[in-house]
């Protein structure tokens, strides 16, 4: 019987990358992405050139994407931000909008592959090795929300943190999936709220058998199986949320309902968040080769960069022989 992916026998597709592509995917280079490792690699020959008919681009680097004008441009991000349409052909990002230009691949289905990634749901197992209340491993100081939510849980038991800030464990930790597989529970805190705007903070802990106390996308239930995790948005305060908590703390029953509850509603990826949905997506564009951004908005846009890394260049020399200059006084 023939699967979807070989319905397109494999076409091959001429790519390019701006570094950087996508942050934090285990800090893999551009084309080891799962775009590319995992989900286009299976239904694509890919052919990666310094010239390609497609190039994918995100927020970091130095918009080199700009410089291309005869690649059709792909932006893709797992940050919370929008795409430029002034200079996005296509685009896949957390925005819950789903057409001929943009698809929603949130963060976190970078880390769950359908059909292959594994999902902890036997509670023996899960109770044997859990050795901690709650874990809360997090370097950003600047997400005030989550460090709020710790203090007034850590007021009321012991949390271990595991990251740079509020660190109570000596150091940071050195295994984040068996930390976390170790804790009945998980601070899964965005770094700010948005509507579809998920990352890896709460797959982690589901696939680990933790429970996710989560905050961030007010949508998450759309994707995910509210009755897999806490919904802090479901809560009107962060104190209400560390009641369920610690009532769920103190019961095993309960605790072991969370557990054996399956990833997904009636244990169904959502269908626009399916391989099939994806890989459409990326099909329609590379069979299509079609810009949306017209060639001479793009040649503009590279005059434009050209001048500014001219100007930069320029201030970048004076400020140097400014320096000599002095030193040579």
């Amino acid at each position: 019987m023939r699967t979807f992916y070989d319905r397109y026998h494999l076409p091959e597709i001429s790519l390019g990358f701006c570094r950087e592509t996508m942050r934090g995917i285990a800090q893999t280079e551009p084309e080891k992405s799962w775009y590319i490792q995992w989900m286009l690699s299976r239904a694509f020959q890919l052919n990666l050139n310094d010239h390609p008919d497609f190039i994918f681009y995100s927020c970091g680097g130095n918009r080199q994407h700009l410089l291309n004008t005869s690649s059709i441009r792909i932006f893709t991000t797992g940050e919370n931000i929008p795409p430029n349409w002034d200079e996005a052909d296509y685009a896949l990002t957390h925005e819950r909008i789903y057409n001929n230009r943009h698809w929603r691949v949130p963060l976190w289905r970078h880390w769950y592959a359908h059909g292959q990634s594994t999902v902890m749901q036997d509670f023996e197992t899960v109770k044997a090795r859990v050795e901690r209340f709650c874990n809360f491993i997090y370097s950003n100081d600047r997400a005030l929300e989550r460090i709020d939510f710790y203090d007034l849980l850590h007021a009321r038991k012991h949390v271990h943190a595991g990251g740079k800030v509020r660190n109570n464990i000596g150091g940071r930790v050195e295994d984040k999936a068996a930390f976390i597989a170790g804790s009945k529970f998980t601070i899964a805190f965005e770094n700010e709220s948005h509507p579809g705007y998920s990352t890896e903070k709460i797959i982690q802990p589901l696939m680990a058998g933790s429970i996710p106390i989560y905050w961030g996308d007010s949508t998450i239930t759309q994707d995910l199986n509210p009755n897999r995790f806490i919904n802090v948005h479901d809560y009107p305060s962060f104190d209400a949320a560390i009641d369920r908590v610690l009532e769920i703390d103190q019961d095993d029953k309960l605790w072991e309902a969370y557990i054996r509850e399956p990833l997904f509603r009636h244990d169904k990826i959502p269908d626009e968040l399916s391989d099939e949905a994806i890989l459409n997506f990326f099909h329609q564009i590379f069979s299509k080769k079609q810009p949306q951004i017209g060639r001479l908005k793009k040649l503009q846009q590279k005059s434009g960069m050209s001048l500014r890394e001219s100007a930069l260049k320029k201030n970048v020399n004076r400020v140097k022989n400014k320096i000599a200059r002095s030193f040579g006084k």
